[in-house]
C-alpha cells in the first residue's frame, strides 16, 4: 500500500505604501498692463547747402554766362570811354581861337597808360550757407492720456498646497498551510 503526503507551506503577503509628501507651490505674480504713450516722429535729416558761386565769382572764377556779361559790360564801358576821348579831342581841335598846337599834347597823352595800383582783398563776397530739414513731432493721443497712460496692475497671490500620504502596511495569508494525503493501490505483480 502507498501513501503520498503533499504538504503546502503558509505563505504571507506583504504590500507596502511609502508615505508620500507632495508640495505644490506658486509664486505670487503681478502683472501690469500698461497703455505705452505713442510719439510719431517724422524727420528729414538736416542738410547744409553751401554756395560758394558768389565768392568765386569775386575772385574772378565765374561761369560762361556771368563771363561773358561782365565783359560786354566792360567792353561798352570803353567804348564810351573812347567816345567821350575822341570827342573831347575833336572839341579841342575844333577850338582854333585857343590858340596852339594840340596835337604833340594829343600824341603825348596818349603815348603813356596812367595806371593806378590799389590793395584789395578777394573774395570780397561771403559764401551762402542755407540749412533745410525739418522735426515734427506728433501726438495721436489725448495728452491727459500719455500722462497717465493707463497702468493697470493685476495680483495673483501665491498657492502653496500639501498632501500626505501615510505609510501603510498590508499583511495577509496569501497561501494557506495545507496537508494532502493520497491512498495510491500498490501494483506490484506478485507472481514470481
Amino acid at each position: 500500500m502507498g501513501l503520498i503526503i503533499t504538504q503546502t507551506h503558509a505563505r504571507i503577503g506583504i504590500d507596502r505604501t511609502y508615505s508620500k509628501l507632495e508640495i505644490e507651490a506658486r509664486d505670487a505674480r503681478f502683472k501690469l498692463q500698461q497703455d505705452h504713450a505713442q510719439v510719431k516722429i517724422e524727420a528729414e535729416l538736416p542738410r547744409v547747402e553751401i554756395d560758394q558761386y558768389e565768392a568765386f565769382a569775386s575772385a574772378g572764377l565765374k561761369n560762361h554766362l556771368d563771363l561773358r556779361r561782365e565783359i560786354s559790360q566792360k567792353g561798352r564801358q570803353n567804348a564810351l570811354k573812347y567816345i567821350g576821348k575822341l570827342a573831347d579831342d575833336g572839341d579841342a581841335l575844333a577850338a582854333i581861337e585857343n590858340g596852339g598846337n594840340l596835337f604833340p599834347e594829343l600824341a603825348k597823352r596818349d603815348s603813356y597808360k596812367m595806371r593806378e595800383f590799389n590793395i584789395d582783398a578777394i573774395p570780397k563776397a561771403s559764401p551762402k550757407v542755407s540749412v533745410t530739414g525739418e522735426l515734427e513731432i506728433d501726438f495721436p493721443q489725448d495728452y491727459r492720456k500719455i500722462i497717465h497712460n493707463g497702468v493697470e496692475g493685476t495680483l495673483i497671490p501665491a498657492s502653496f498646497n500639501l498632501n500626505y500620504t501615510p505609510e501603510r502596511v498590508k499583511i495577509y495569508l496569501e497561501q494557506y498551510a495545507s496537508i494532502k494525503i493520497d491512498y495510491v493501490e500498490n501494483k506490484i505483480d506478485a507472481y514470481v
